[in-house]
């Protein structure tokens, strides 16, 4: 019986195959291995799933209309979020050799013949599938020892074997005075105090000699001075070990350096030596409030400024155990916004009554972002009780990670608000009005919580009566997808009113492409351009990988105009016009994924929602809009990408 899945090996196996019967197929035989199973019918579709989730490994179809295997493969490979997943092909035998070698070229670990062996196919899966999961976790160990060894509170130096620095955390540097990127290759012995210089080199000398097989034995140490660049001497108690790795080029030394300023003091002085102990203890205490001060910013990365100042003022009021925290922070008119946490409870607002606090009791420290003073924190300690001076330096260094907080959501906001008056200026402020069409758009940005995309549309009168219709999405968020966004819909209206209006929408597609392509633009994008002739009873459009416009007669049968073309911008290719009849009081809906997509979900499962909704909706087409955004929209927490809707009626 297989062992259950860690997290790592719990990441889904994706099989792409164009064939379902083939995909069922695949389904039953890898089921018994336990991972969970996504399948996707194109390379398109596989490359979508690939900018949404991360997978243990891939199962790709080399032989696929459109965008092929190997195709999609090197797309995969190209993009740094994906190129390390494992690619095995599913080929043909009579193209075996062919496909093999192309598939190596491309990245692909391995292939399986069809028909293939289900024994000899899970075991491929099984090996593949263990040994990312392998890697993944030895990348995350990596960065655990990376991150312990940056963030010590105690001085680490990794040695060669002739005592040179090779690497140094920011503690020991620190120590010092120096930067730790300028530390590597400095013989350590230079920055001891030169009558020290001789125990150091003895004890490494001694490391160095001691049995590797020595578990547990004490490691060699001393106390010396380090001089820092300023001049002044640190004494430090300095512990050394070697570093066992078989595939070392060279024998490497650990050497750990503890501050012993307070210790050395103590000896000094023997009549100080309980209050040193009571401040050791006093400092432990601190030290367990300052790993958690650590993670004061980190939590709240994703909140915006009305969340984060009062979970900021009661994270304080919970680190420093006072009575009152106070954030005080620039408003609108200049007028403070005042955010105060009393004991577990949290107030808001500058009409609050503030908590009568005795003015000897606050300790307050300034909030400077970038120079200038924004705002204050405030702490009012319980009667009798005062701050010491290790605590004050840590109130001061709250007040730096919470300014660097407020800044980074102030930013956020603001470049939120650049993105969406940006996208929204962008926008048609209103839709033309052709004869024997009725029309209705939506169009809203996502929420604060996650960056604007790319979204757009557009709708424009063309001769002969004729009603262009653009909906488009660009991969990424911000502003540079709302700046892109403004681009492609300034030159796809260019391309699709070329030639006095009568281009075909595949082409004007072909010429966007190419564009773009010229361009040097890496980025993705998809679009569907639709052209409603109300006069001739048709409608043709052209599709560039974006989902398909859906079609509802006049009895309320839906069907999605299917036809069209792989993604825009990823090489150029020949677009394609496609026609059909478009009877009177038929009416087509356009539409961005961010209305049918949802997390954890096939696309088709939100395709086949619009499809419900649109059939069973209202004649009028704001009326029809309105009553598919309340079937498909999402509460506006859980909504993660932009919304976009175009319904075009064709009138009796």
């Amino acid at each position: 019986m297989r062992t259950p899945l860690t997290a790592v090996e719990a990441l889904p196996i994706l099989l792409v195959d164009d064939q379902p019967e083939n995909l069922r197929t695949l389904e039953a035989v890898l089921e018994p291995l336990g991972y969970p199973l996504v399948t996707v019918g194109s390379g398109h579709g596989a490359l979508r799933l690939l900018l949404e989730q991360d997978f243990a490994m891939i199962l790709l179809d080399v032989r696929m209309p459109g965008l092929d295997g190997l195709e999609t493969a090197e797309l995969i490979k190209q993009r740094t979020r994906t190129k390390d997943i494992p690619i095995v092909f599913l080929t043909a035998a009579r193209d075996e050799v062919s496909d093999i070698a192309r598939g190596y070229g491309v990245g692909a670990v391995d292939y399986v013949l069809k028909p293939f062996d289900p024994e000899l196919l899970r075991s491929k899966v099984a090996v593949f599938a263990q040994l990312e999961a392998s890697r993944r976790a030895l990348k995350r160990s990596e960065a655990l020892l990376s991150g312990a060894f940056e963030a010590a509170p105690i001085g680490k130096t990794v040695l060669d074997a002739e005592g040179r620095i090779v690497r140094a955390n920011p503690a020991f540097a620190n120590l010092v005075g120096r930067d730790p990127d300028k530390l590597a290759a400095i013989p350590v012995v230079d920055l001891c105090h030169e009558a020290d210089r001789p125990a150091l080199t003895a004890t490494f000398e001694q490391v160095m000699r001691q049995p590797r097989s020595a578990a547990g034995a004490e490691r060699p140490g001393v106390d010396l001075r380090l001089a820092s660049r300023s001049g002044a001497e640190v004494w430090v108690g300095m512990a050394a070990s070697p570093i066992e790795a078989a595939d070392l080029s060279e024998p490497l030394l650990l050497a750990q350096w503890v501050d012993l300023t307070v210790r050395r003091r103590a000896e000094q002085d023997r009549a100080e030596l309980l209050l040193e102990q009571a401040a050791r203890v006093q400092a432990e205490a601190v030290a367990e409030r300052l790993s958690k001060l650590q993670s004061l910013t980190t939590a709240f990365e994703a909140l915006g400024l009305d969340e984060l100042l009062p979970r900021l003022a009661e994270r304080l009021a919970e680190l420093f155990e006072v009575d009152v925290a106070e954030v005080q922070v620039a408003g609108e008119h200049e007028q403070p916004l005042v955010v105060r946490a009393v004991a577990a409870a949290v107030g808001a607002g500058t009409g609050e009554a503030p908590l009568v606090v005795d003015e000897e009791r606050w300790r307050q420290v300034p909030l400077v972002i970038e120079g200038a003073h924004v705002g204050c924190l405030r702490l009012a300690a319980p009667a009798g009780r005062s701050f010491s001076a290790t605590e004050r330096s840590l109130l001061q260094d709250a007040a730096d990670r919470a300014a660097l907080a407020i800044r980074r959501a102030q930013l956020h906001e603001q470049e939120h608000r650049i993105a969406v008056e940006l996208q929204r200026g962008l926008i048609p402020k209103s839709l033309p009005e052709v004869r024997g069409i009725a029309l209705a758009a939506y169009y809203e940005v996502a929420g604060l919580g996650v960056q604007v995309g790319g979204d757009w549309y557009d709708a424009f009168e063309m001769p002969d009566g004729r009603l262009g219709i653009v909906v488009g999405d660009v991969t990424g968020r911000g502003i540079w997808a709302a700046s892109a966004m403004g681009q492609l819909r300034t030159l796809t209206r260019a391309f699709a009113l070329g030639e006095d209006g009568h281009r075909a929408p595949g082409e004007a597609l072909t010429l966007l492409n190419r564009h773009q392509l010229a361009l040097g633009d890496e980025h993705l994008f998809t679009i569907v351009y639709a052209v409603i002739d109300p006069d001739g009873g048709t409608i043709s459009w052209a599709n560039g990988g974006h989902p398909p416009p859906l079609l509802r007669s006049a009895d309320r049968s839906c069907a999605y105009l299917e036809d069209g073309n792989g993604l825009m911008g990823v090489e150029d290719s020949q677009y394609e016009t496609f026609h059909r009849e478009l009877p009177a009081e038929s009416v087509v809906i356009l539409c961005t994924d961010g209305l049918i997509e949802r997390r954890g979900e096939s696309l088709d499962a939100g395709l086949e929602r619009l499809r419900r909704a649109a059939c069973a909706g209202p004649e009028e087409p704001a009326a029809l809009r309105d009553h598919i955004l309340a079937q498909l929209l999402e509460p506006e927490a859980d909504r993660y990408d932009d919304v976009t809707a175009v319904v075009a009626r064709r009138l009796g």
